[in-house]
């Protein structure tokens, strides 16, 4: 659903203002959510989290801007800033979180990952806020058009914005006035039926899935003590070339039927062997796949195999596990699996358009679960469904993964 529908829907904006928008845009240019907020109809805070449901991407809202740290900032020049329309707002772990005006400019994203040498997590801000940020962080003065907005732009830390309930996951709309009812049937609850399933000896509490060894690859901006950035003086920016950014292929994974993957994670020594197991199953059994981590209701693209045109870029695949999806239908689902055809989703058009591929007919996603945290999610989709025989083998392959990330963690515990 577009920008302007979900407004309307949601009674934030009327039929008759979203035309007037959409005059004054034909006209003047621009984006929609700065039409509207120059006209007063939206106001930027709102826009933000529509915008993060629309293209189905974390936000970066006012106050992460404002608390945007000194070392991140360093990492683009003025010109890089301004040019790539993006305001890095903190680094951890070899990775910058970034606020950026189109998350979905793969080239962009690649661009800012080669100049500043970090894996770039974007989060989506309205445009008038990164040329609010760009100029008072980098000193670039902003569009004319802009200038007469002041610091209206401005984020504010404390402020409470017209009733917008913090969303429960980043990207999120606020509560609808009037609720719709999503088409299909209705999710199934959790049971234990799936933890009964294996053996005593692999069972294990979340404290010992904790101590799994995985790559904290989301970070709040709360926990970065770093210095805050500074307002620098207005200047001009100056041009630069960049060279064309280069996209290599992996290797393909050897494929390997599920009795020899099976095999192959009871006897892994670590999670490097673990993941290539994982890889080699999904090259036998999709045509393109893609393995997830997941961590704080979000899924990180990790690795990628087969016909996937985007392979390069999987690891900006930011999926919103909240959010429908095939994610989140495998997640609720008793046994751990979704296999089917896709209904329509944002997180679907994302998904697809990172990954250069049109919609399959046909996905499955498996879950790999510790305890009751999810670690890792197995993504492949095909021309056709899995039988049930394929589906019953996917779902062994993955409680199989989870029983050696956990003999790995104790073996861990014990040398420890």
């Amino acid at each position: 659903m577009k920008l302007g529908e979900m407004l309307i829907r949601d009674g934030r904006l009327s039929p008759a203002q979203l035309q007037t928008a959409l005059s004054l845009q034909a006209r003047d240019g621009g984006r929609l959510g700065t039409v509207l907020f120059e006209l007063g109809f939206v106001d930027l805070d709102a826009t933000t989290v529509y915008l993060g449901l629309e293209l189905g991407i974390p936000i970066a809202t006012g106050a992460m801007l404002e608390r945007a740290k000194r070392s991140a900032v360093r990492l683009l020049q003025a010109n890089q800033a301004f040019r790539h329309k993006c305001v890095p707002l903190v680094v951890q772990d070899r990775q910058l979180i970034a606020a950026v005006e189109d998350p979905h400019d793969l080239a962009n994203l690649e661009q800012i990952s080669q100049l500043t040498g970090y894996r770039v997590l974007p989060r989506v801000a309205p445009e008038v806020r990164i040329y609010y940020y760009v100029e008072r962080y980098y000193g670039v003065p902003r569009p004319l058009r802009f200038v007469a907005l002041g610091d209206l732009p401005r984020g504010d830390e404390g402020a409470a914005h017209q009733g917008l309930p913090a969303p429960p996951l980043p990207g999120l709309p606020p509560l609808a006035s009037q609720p719709l009812t999503a088409p299909g049937p209705a999710f199934k609850l959790h049971t234990t039926q799936r933890m009964e399933r294996l053996d005593t000896n692999n069972r294990f509490d979340d404290s010992e899935a904790l101590e799994l060894e995985a790559e904290d690859l989301i970070v709040s901006l709360d926990a970065d003590d770093a210095a805050a950035a500074e307002a620098a003086p207005l200047g001009v920016a100056s041009r630069t070339v960049t060279a064309d950014r280069m996209t290599a292929m992996a290797p393909p994974m050897e494929p390997t039927p599920g009795p020899e993957t099976m095999t192959a994670l009871t006897a892994a020594e670590d999670r490097n062997q673990i993941v290539a197991a994982l890889l080699g199953y999904a090259s036998y059994l999709f045509e393109g796949a893609v393995l997830f981590t997941v961590r704080d209701q979000l899924a990180f693209g990790w690795k990628a195999t087969g016909n996937l045109p985007g392979h390069a870029f999987v690891e900006h695949i930011l999926i919103p596990l909240e959010s429908p999806s095939v994610f989140r239908s495998a997640i609720e689902d008793d046994d751990g699996v979704f296999s089917g055809s896709l209904a329509p989703s944002s997180v679907h058009q994302y998904l697809f358009k990172v990954l250069g591929c049109a919609e399959p007919a046909a996905a499955a996603v498996g879950i790999i679960r510790i305890g009751k945290r999810v670690v890792n999610l197995l993504y492949g989709h095909r021309a056709t469904k899995l039988s049930e025989t394929e589906e019953a083998e996917l779902r062994k392959v993955c409680l199989n993964a989870a029983a050696a990330y956990a003999r790995l963690i104790a073996i861990a515990k014990k040398k420890a």
